[in-house]
C-alpha cells in the first residue's frame, strides 16, 4: 500500500512539473512574440541597435533604462516623443556596441543619425545614468537637456551594489516566482517585494494606475537571459566610473529620493556639485521605486523643468 502511494506521488510530482512547464515554454514563446514584435532593428555605424520611438511630433526624449532593462521599461512623457533603446547587452542590442558608458554614448549618436534625429532630451534612469551623462558631456549640441532620475553617477564598489535575487538569475525559476506571487499573493505582495517602506508601499497600492505599471515593471526585468549581458556589464563599468560630469554644459535636471538603498542619494548630490547648470530635486523619503510611488511628484518635476528650457 504504501509502495503504490509513493508511486502515485510520484507520478503526479512528474504531471505537475510537466504540466508547469509546458505551461512556461508556451509564456515563453508568447513573451519573446511580444517583445521582438514591439521594437525595431537600426542598423548604424556603432552596430545593430534594438529601439522603440513612440509619437509621432515633439522633441525626442532618449530614454535610457536601468539595469536590467531594455526597451520595454520605457515610461512616455506627455507631449514629448520619446526613443527608448535597449542598451548594449539587453534583448537584442549586442554588447559588442558599447560596453563603457562613453562607447554607449556614441552609439546612441549614431542610432539619432540613423533615424534622422538632430538633438534630444537625454533620460538616463538608474543604471542608464553613466551612459546619459557621457552622451550630454559628448555631444552638447545634440542635447536639448540632462535628466538624471535615481541615476548611477559616481563610483559604486561591487559590494556596494544591490545583489540580484537567486530567482532572478533564471528565466525558468524567475517566471515561476512572479507567477506564484502574482496569480496566489496578489498585487500587495508584488509592491512589498519591491518596495520596502510602508507608507510608499501605501501611495502605490491606493492607486490602480501605480499597481499596474509596477507589475509592468517587474517583468521587464525577464527574461534574465536576454538581458544578464547587459546587467553584467552595468555592474563591471559602476565599479570603476569616471565621468566627465564637470564637463556637462547642458541643463540638468536631478531627481532622487532620500531613502534610495539602490543607488545611494549621495550619489546625486555629489552629480549636483560637479553639474555647472543643474538642479537638484529632493524626494523626501522617496526609494527606489520612487519614480511609482511619487509619480506625481517627479511628473511635475520634469514638466516644470521642461517649460522652463521651453522644451514642449
Amino acid at each position: 500500500m504504501i509502495k503504490k502511494i509513493g508511486l502515485g506521488l510520484l507520478s503526479f510530482l512528474v504531471l505537475t512539473l510537466a504540466v508547469t512547464f509546458l505551461f512556461y515554454l508556451n509564456f515563453r514563446s508568447e513573451q519573446f512574440d511580444t517583445l521582438v514584435s514591439g521594437s525595431k532593428i537600426a542598423n548604424t555605424s556603432a552596430g545593430s541597435i534594438e529601439y522603440k520611438l513612440v509619437g509621432d511630433t515633439g522633441p525626442v526624449v532618449l530614454f535610457l533604462h536601468g539595469t536590467p532593462g531594455g526597451y520595454d521599461q520605457a515610461e512616455e512623457i506627455a507631449g514629448l516623443r520619446t526613443l527608448a533603446p535597449s542598451r548594449p547587452g539587453y534583448l537584442r542590442t549586442p554588447l559588442s556596441v558599447g560596453s563603457t558608458p562613453v562607447e554607449q554614448a556614441h552609439a546612441y549618436a549614431a542610432l539619432l543619425d540613423a533615424l534622422n534625429i538632430k538633438s534630444v532630451v537625454v533620460l538616463g534612469v538608474s543604471g542608464g545614468g553613466p551612459s546619459s551623462i557621457s552622451f550630454a558631456a559628448l555631444y552638447p549640441e545634440r542635447t536639448l537637456a540632462l535628466i538624471a532620475l535615481e541615476a548611477v553617477s559616481q563610483t559604486m564598489p561591487v559590494d556596494e551594489a544591490p545583489e540580484m535575487p537567486i530567482f532572478m538569475q533564471s528565466d525558468f525559476l524567475m517566471w515561476v516566482i512572479l507567477s506564484m506571487v502574482e496569480n496566489f499573493m496578489g498585487s500587495e505582495a508584488i509592491v512589498e517585494l519591491l518596495v520596502p517602506d510602508a507608507i510608499n508601499q501605501e501611495l502605490i497600492l491606493g492607486n490602480a494606475e501605480k499597481i499596474t505599471r509596477i507589475e509592468s515593471l517587474i517583468w521587464s526585468a525577464w527574461p534574465v537571459s536576454k538581458r544578464d549581458a547587459g546587467m553584467t556589464n552595468d555592474f563591471a563599468q559602476f565599479s570603476m566610473l569616471d565621468l566627465a560630469s564637470k564637463d556637462v554644459t547642458v541643463p540638468a535636471l536631478i531627481i532622487h529620493g532620500t531613502k534610495d538603498t539602490n543607488v545611494p542619494f549621495s550619489q546625486s548630490v555629489k552629480l549636483a556639485d560637479q553639474v555647472p547648470d543643474s538642479v537638484l530635486h529632493e524626494i523626501e523619503g522617496g526609494d527606489h521605486m520612487m519614480p511609482f510611488s511619487h509619480s506625481e511628484e517627479v511628473a511635475m518635476a520634469i514638466e516644470q523643468f521642461l517649460n522652463h528650457q521651453n522644451i514642449n
